[in-house]
């Protein structure tokens, strides 16, 4: 994958700047000296803009440097592409992160480097209005639209049903991709979907623009339970006039998206990388980031050697309060 996007990139470059010094005796070369491929997931989900505005940061901004970003299925295949090599850099959820950087098994992925938390994501179970689900116990029975098999996402709706006393044999889960699982919904051929993201969500704007949805809570109780045996799930509310006739707040919960690496990446690569994120002019208007936060729900053991680096440089020491 990194291959081959790396020629089709040299190739174009090449190719361009023939093309221009055929027509103009001056132009200015830009010396490709690292290519940075960062994985996303589906392009109607939110990490994919985001890959896009994060690679185009860095192109414009560190010198010698070309980045890319591409979809995936998700957060899953992201370990995976990391794993490999495949890919330089990757969005992934903070609960898929630590499990992958925690397991007790031969798979436990040692080299797995967290370079900056970067927003909430929050999950979001959406039901028909007339439909007779009204809490999270409802769904036993029930066919649930989760999206990509290999999607965060998917990973994470197990152990909150399972924290509700709903066991993997009391519904059925349907991997379908967001913008597909909300016209399932529709067309009646799932009852709930499941969906892990900012807030509001393009895809659940349209579905309420054909019909009428709620949003089912997270109660006390498991929420409480999750937050105490998984150290990376947050508390959150989706609060009331996130949606179109969302009179009350709904809470939930919800996890980190993080920028992910691998200890492949030198502290240098890191530093600037985070450097060119939060401190190159204009780059905030485009990913609208947090300074402060850019070090939440990240495992201290987890962190990369440069972003601890970044953060603990002057001017930048309140992120690890």
């Amino acid at each position: 994958m990194k291959g081959i996007l790396k020629a089709v990139f040299l190739v174009t470059a090449l190719f361009s700047i023939l093309s221009e010094s055929s027509f103009a005796g001056d132009y200015n070369l830009k010396l490709i000296k690292k290519f940075y491929s960062i994985g996303t997931a589906t392009i109607s989900g939110t990490y994919y803009p985001t890959g896009n505005s994060i690679a185009r940061i860095l192109s414009s901004n560190l010198q010698g440097v070309v980045s890319i970003a591409e979809p995936t299925a998700g957060s899953l295949a992201n370990i995976e592409y990391l794993r490999r090599g495949q890919i330089d850099l990757a969005l992934l959820q903070s609960d898929v992160a630590w499990q992958a950087g925690n397991s007790t098994s031969d798979n436990r992925f040692r080299e797995l480097r967290i370079i900056a938390s970067l927003y909430s994501e929050v999950i979001q179970l959406v039901v028909r209005d007339n439909s007779r689900i009204i809490k999270l116990r409802d769904l036993k029975g029930c066919r649930i639209a989760v999206g990509d098999k290999d999607s965060g996402s998917a990973a994470s709706i197990i152990p909150v049903l399972k924290a509700a006393g709903l066991e993997e044999g009391d519904y059925t889960i349907v991997y379908e991709r967001f913008t597909r699982a909300t016209e399932s919904l529709l067309d009646g051929y799932v009852d709930a979907v499941y969906y892990a993201g900012a807030v509001p969500a393009d895809g659940i704007n349209r579905l309420i623009a054909k019909t009428p949805i709620r949003l089912i809570s997270i109660p006390a109780d498991v929420r409480q339970k999750l937050l105490a045996e998984t150290p990376y799930f947050t508390s959150e509310n989706i609060l009331a006039g996130s949606y179109k006739d969302q009179k009350s707040d709904v809470t939930t919960i919800g996890f980190r998206a993080l920028l992910a690496g691998t200890d492949r990446l030198s502290a240098n690569e890191v530093f600037n990388i985070l450097q060119a994120i939060y401190e190159s002019p204009g780059a905030n208007k485009d990913l609208k980031l947090r300074k402060s936060d850019a070090t939440r729900g990240i495992q201290p053991t987890m962190l990369h050697e440069g972003a601890r680096r970044f953060f603990a440089s002057p001017g930048n020491t309140d992120t690890q309060k």
